[in-house]
């Protein structure tokens, strides 16, 4: 009958438009109708719409709802969108605290959890063009160095152009760093309440170990309806994609 309803009300939504739905959804949150809201919500990412807002407002509804490896992944999506939200942070704190898996996390080197949060500051396209910029900036300093008869300003035009150009290369790797902590994720949230990893693919290798639902992994290989994942703890083992989904 929930389900009923919820289809209904989705309906009824189909003509506003993706402006009107998403203030609609925050006034059945605002209501308690926690999962009416989480359907809206959901169905606008469905339809291909992108904001850290968006996935976070998502992930309340869900966890609001008791759907707590639902809100863990939208919390995920929300933190690559908006790094530096310590509501987003927070609250994916709290719906980890809820989880029954507790694995210990192999520690990311300083530099490597430094330059993805940087990297996560600004979209790809933002250091894309700001790269193309310095590069062009760079070009010019180049040319004054060839043509300037001064040394004074020949050595200026050299240290500005080897200066715009290493920039240039640094935006180009946060802007590649980006696209693939975005849209080329590898990790994924565990939906199903329990599911077990094996040696190989499929229902004959031998049981590595169990996860339950929330738990996050990151995905190493696919072989047909079967992923092969690393747990945070370093173990790896194969599990049915179905039972997964993509941050």
């Amino acid at each position: 009958m929930i389900q009923i309803i919820l289809f209904a009300g989705l309906l009824s939504l189909a003509g506003q438009t993706p402006e009107e739905r998403y203030s609609q959804a925050g006034v059945l949150y605002s209501s308690g109708d926690y999962s009416g809201a989480a359907a809206i919500y959901r169905k606008l990412y469905e339809e291909g719409f992108r904001s850290g807002d968006l996935f976070y407002n998502t992930g309340n509804a869900f966890f609001k709802s008791g759907d707590n490896a639902s809100a863990i992944l939208f919390y995920e999506r929300a933190k690559l969108l908006s790094p530096a939200d310590e509501d987003i942070d927070y609250n994916l704190q709290i719906a980890r605290s809820r989880i029954t898996d507790r694995l210990e996390t192999v520690p990311q080197l300083f530099f490597v959890r430094w330059f993805d949060f940087l990297s996560l500051l600004a979209s790809t396209n933002f250091w894309a063009v700001g790269a193309i910029v310095l590069f062009v900036l760079s070009l010019m300093f180049a040319v004054l160095f060839l043509t300037r008869a001064r040394a004074r300003g020949r050595l200026l035009s050299f240290w500005l152009s080897l200066a715009t150009l290493l920039l240039s290369m640094l935006l180009i790797s946060l802007s590649v760093r980006n696209n693939s902590l975005v849209n080329h994720n590898s990790r994924a949230v565990i939906m199903c309440s329990i599911v077990t990893g094996r040696s190989a693919p499929g229902e004959t290798g031998n049981e590595l170990f169990v996860l339950h639902s929330g738990t996050t992994v990151t995905v190493e290989q696919e072989l047909g309806e079967f992923r092969e994942v690393r747990l945070p703890d370093g173990n790896k083992g194969w599990i049915r994609a179905d039972c997964m989904e993509k941050i």
